[in-house]
Parts: C-alpha cells; structure tokens; sequence
C-alpha cells in the first residue's frame, strides 16, 4: 500500500501503522488489516501473486508487516503498475523489480505496537481518538477498569514498552498526520503538548531518526 500523498492509518492485531506520504506499507498475505485514512488521500495497492513473492523470497521480509520509504524507483514502479497502455510482459517485469526494490530499502520505526487485552485496547484508542496525552496513569487505568498497578503490569507485559514510552511514541506517530497537513512545528508541539518546538522535535528525532522538517522534506523530494 502506497500513499501518494495523504496519511494512512493501517491497523493490525498487534498494531497501528501510520503511513505518510510517499511511504508505503507491506502487508503479508492471509494478514486481516483495516485502512483509515487521516486526511485527503490517495494511494495505490499492489497485490502480488504468491508464486512470484517465492520466487522473490530473499529480498522481502515477506511474512512481516513494515513500512519503508518509497525510492523514485519504487514510486514509479507502483504508477507504472496502473498505466493500462503497458504489456502484461512489461508489467511482469516491472513487478519482479518492485519486489527486488523493495527488499532493498529501508525501514521505517513507524509501529505502533497495541494490546489484545480488550480494555487496554478500547482505552487506548479512546485516548488517541480524543487526543488525550495528559491523562495522568491512574486516570487511564480507571478508564479500563484496572487500579493503576494493575494497568502498569499488564500494560507492559502485553505491550513490551512502559505506558509512558508508549505515550510518547503515539504522540510522535500521531504528529505525522499533522506534518502532512503542513501544520507548523510550533503548532504541532503545542497541539500535542510538548514543553516547546525544540521538545518535539528532540523526540521525533530520538524516535524516527531525523527531525521533523526533514521528515517533511525527504518526502517532498520524492514526490
């Protein structure tokens, strides 16, 4: 799944991926997934036949869900994909390209890892929903029913990373929606209540390996 432009939101059993523009997300087969989109969005989906991700095998982390920059090459592969006026022999080859491109580009931190505990999943969702990044944890363990060492526990056990961690790193996916809007930092940091522009970006560096401008700008130039 590739987003033209627009963000995506893909949702799995284990967690949530936020796809930005020019990003893109492989979905294992037999992988059950709902799409949202975050705001005015356009993308393309490539299935692949399951012989030729075989054939292929070495270059994709197949039965994994990722996201990955989309290089020019895969982005024109990928459009090239819906030109009617190809040949089924030229779109063959195009696809076994895509799949070699895609092995070789790299990943994006952009998981968000999420519960199956049924409570801890309707609250968390609640609190991205509503934009809710101040709750203090006991307010968000009541919400899911749990005293607060009770949620703490399972809470980590489940997820893998402390509620605070957690916190942290779906606010930096959630500001991505927002970048893609062409709000400002300072906004976006105010927005998400973060102590100062300089505090956001520090986290989104710390968490997507560059700072938000960037992010941006990486995006632009593949466009």
């Amino acid at each position: 799944m590739f987003a033209v432009s627009g963000v995506m939101q893909i949702e799995t059993g284990q967690g949530r991926w936020t796809v930005p523009p020019q990003r893109a997300l492989w979905v294992p087969p037999q992988q059950p997934h709902a799409i949202q989109m975050l705001s005015c969005t356009e993308m393309r989906t490539v299935y692949f036949q399951p012989p030729l991700i075989e054939q292929c095998a070495g270059f994709i982390r197949r039965n994994e869900v990722h996201a990955l920059v989309a290089a020019p090459l895969i982005k024109e592969l990928v459009l090239g994909l819906f030109d009617l006026q190809r040949s089924q022999d030229m779109r063959y080859l195009m696809v076994q390209l895509l799949l070699h491109a895609l092995g070789e580009t790299g990943y994006l931190p952009i998981y968000l890892p999420m519960p199956s505990d049924a409570r801890l999943r309707s609250t968390l969702i609640q609190l991205i929903a509503d934009n809710s990044w101040f709750l203090p944890i006991a307010e968000v363990a009541c919400l899911a029913a749990m005293s607060e060492r009770t949620f703490t526990r399972h809470f980590t056990q489940e997820v893998g990373l402390s509620f605070r961690v957690w916190r942290q790193r779906a606010r930096i996916i959630a500001s991505l929606d927002l970048l893609a809007s062409n709000h400002s930092v300072k906004s976006i940091a105010h927005t998400l209540g973060f102590m100062s522009p300089a505090a956001y970006s520090a986290a989104f560096r710390e968490i997507l390996g560059c700072a938000p401008t960037m992010f941006c700008e990486t995006g632009q130039r593949r466009a």
